[in-house]
């Protein structure tokens, strides 16, 4: 059965058989945390510039759901991955992927969970989902399930009090609560700034219940394997991406306003939280 995923482009100029042949494309693999014509069209301009400046041809591809991206991860098919926090914690574990770079659309450079509903509602603290439907994006999303969840438990609101349904991807949870087709959802607050999610909705009709604690926001990572110096040029590339022009349009593109170095020592926040969610059940 064919894969399922979306290759976006191989950037390189046509040569002829007389020409040296042309360096091996590297694989940049985009988790579907939106729509996958969207991630397509938003990291263009990234896939763009990082050809030019590494001299190699740039594919970029995401597929239908987490799961299957992730079966891909584990198989070693990209050189490059950009994830969510936990999904990393696997891949650095199953496949040697090791961080070098996240994606920062705040000061802080990092993430938190909310939990939204309506404002026409008597929904007004999280004791009052007791019993209720709560939309999450996906089983595997960091922050609009798992940190969304912890911030209920914290509210001591355990799974078995609520109906959970899953949305495939966080913008699709948002929805459901503003058409009424859930009562609250776990979402990020970078859900917020998604120009075809403001194009929907009147931001004005939903109430925060709940803010999780932050975590670090998105890693990159590569491949165990990758050449060092690549790695070097890649990063270094990323985190200046502020200092020119095309570089802030790519970050704009792709909502953010910067990248900054990281590593995986970064990340260890997370596997504690995974520690809590353990013992927790």
């Amino acid at each position: 059965m064919a894969q399922a995923w979306i290759a976006l482009i191989a950037l390189s100029a046509t040569t002829s058989s007389a020409l040296p042949a042309e360096p091996a494309a590297i694989v940049f693999g985009i988790f579907p945390r939106w729509n996958a014509q969207i991630t397509v069209r938003d990291f263009t301009p990234l896939a763009t510039l990082l050809s030019h400046e590494l001299g190699r041809p740039i594919r970029i591809e995401t597929d239908k759901d987490f799961d299957s991206f992730m079966r891909r991860v584990y198989a070693r098919e990209f050189d490059i991955v950009h994830l969510n926090q936990l999904q990393y914690l696997h891949a650095r574990e199953a496949a040697n992927y090791r961080a070098i770079a996240k994606m920062c659309d705040n000061p802080a450079c990092t993430i938190k969970a909310i939990i939204i509903t309506r404002r026409d509602t008597k929904l007004t603290k999280v004791s009052d989902l007791k019993g209720k439907t709560i939309a999450f994006g996906d089983p595997s999303a960091m922050v609009s399930y798992v940190l969304a969840k912890s911030l209920l438990l914290e509210s001591a609101l355990e799974p078995s009090q609520y109906k959970t349904v899953f949305t495939k991807n966080p913008p699709n949870a948002l929805l459901a609560v503003y058409n009424g087709e859930a009562d609250a959802a776990g979402v990020s607050l970078s859900v917020f700034q998604r120009p075809e999610i403001l194009q929907r909705i009147d931001v004005h009709q939903l109430r925060t219940l709940a803010e999780s604690r932050p975590i670090p926001h998105l890693p990159v990572a590569v491949r165990g394997d990758m050449d060092a110096q690549l790695v070097r040029s890649l990063q270094r590339i990323l985190t200046g991406l502020t200092r020119r022009q095309d570089g802030r349009e790519a970050l704009r593109k792709i909502g953010i306003e910067r990248f900054e170095a990281t590593d995986d020592n970064q990340y260890a926040i997370i596997r504690a939280l995974m520690e809590e969610e353990t013992g927790a059940h």
